[in-house]
C-alpha cells in the first residue's frame, strides 16, 4: 500500500510537471533569485549572516506557504473538485489560505517535534494524523486549528499508512537535496555571479521536488474523501 501511494503520488508529478512548472516557477524564481542573490552577494556566502536575516527567513517560509496552497489546489482540481480558474485567478485567491496554512502548519509541526523527543514513534504516528489539516485548510477552507481537529477525527485510521509514506517519501527527497548541496559545495571558489545564479536554480529544483508532499497529502485527502461518501451510501 505504502509503495502504490507513492507511485501514485510520482506518477501524478511527472504526468503534470509542465502544469506544475507554469504554476510555480513565476512564484519560485524571483525568490530564489533573490534570496541567492543576498546569501552570496549581499552577505558574502556568510552562513550566520544568513541565519540571523529574518526578512529572507520570512519570504522563504512565505513563498514555501504559497507553493504549497497552489500545488494543493492544482491537485484538488485534478481529483474530481472545482477546476482551477485560471493561473491569475488562482494566484490572486491563493494568498487567503496562506495564513490559515501557516497557523496549521506551526501547530503540526510543535505536536510533532514534541512526540518525536518523547518516544519518536509518537511523533511520527502523528505526521500521519496532523499533516493532511494542511490540505482540508485549502480543500474545505478551514481555519488552521479547525483543520487540526478534522485532521485527528478522520485520519487516526490511516496515520501509520501516511506516515510510512511520507517517510519513503522523505528519504528520496533528502537523496535529491544531497546531491543538490553536493553540486553547489563543488561551485565554492567560482566567480560571485555563477554562485548564486545555480544557487537559485538549485533552489528552484529543490522547492519543485519538495511539492511532492504536497500532492501525497491530497493524495490521501481524497481517499478518505472516497471511502466517507463509499461509508454514507
Amino acid at each position: 500500500m505504502v509503495w502504490s501511494r507513492l507511485s501514485e503520488t510520482l506518477y501524478f508529478f511527472r504526468q503534470h510537471l509542465l502544469a506544475l512548472l507554469w504554476l510555480l516557477l513565476p512564484v519560485l524564481v524571483p525568490v530564489s533569485l533573490f534570496l541567492n542573490h543576498r546569501f552570496y552577494v549581499t552577505q558574502g556566502g556568510d552562513p550566520e549572516k544568513a541565519m540571523a536575516d529574518g526578512m529572507a527567513i520570512g519570504l522563504q517560509v512565505v513563498a514555501g506557504l504559497y507553493a504549497n496552497v497552489l500545488v494543493i489546489r492544482y491537485t484538488l482540481s485534478n481529483l474530481g473538485d472545482s477546476p482551477v480558474p485560471g493561473y491569475g485567478r488562482l494566484w490572486q485567491e491563493a494568498w487567503g489560505r496562506v495564513p490559515a496554512l501557516f497557523v496549521a502548519q506551526v501547530l503540526a509541526g510543535l505536536m510533532v517535534i514534541l512526540g518525536l523527543m518523547l518516544f519518536v514513534l509518537p511523533g511520527i504516528w502523528l505526521s500521519g494524523v496532523l499533516m493532511p489539516a494542511y490540505v482540508l485548510v485549502v480543500a474545505e477552507h478551514l481555519s488552521g486549528i479547525d483543520a487540526l481537529k478534522s485532521a485527528w477525527a478522520r485520519f487516526r485510521p490511516t496515520a501509520w499508512q501516511m506516515a510510512a509514506t511520507l517517510l519513503a517519501l522523505l528519504l528520496g527527497l533528502l537523496t535529491v537535496m544531497g546531491s543538490l548541496a553536493l553540486i553547489e559545495q563543488g561551485l565554492e571558489g567560482q566567480e560571485v555571479t555563477l554562485r548564486w545564479l545555480t544557487g537559485a536554480v538549485l533552489d528552484v529544483i529543490g522547492l519543485l521536488c519538495a511539492q511532492t508532499v504536497s500532492i501525497l497529502l491530497v493524495r490521501f485527502y481524497d481517499l478518505e474523501r472516497n471511502a466517507a461518501k463509499e461509508g454514507v451510501k
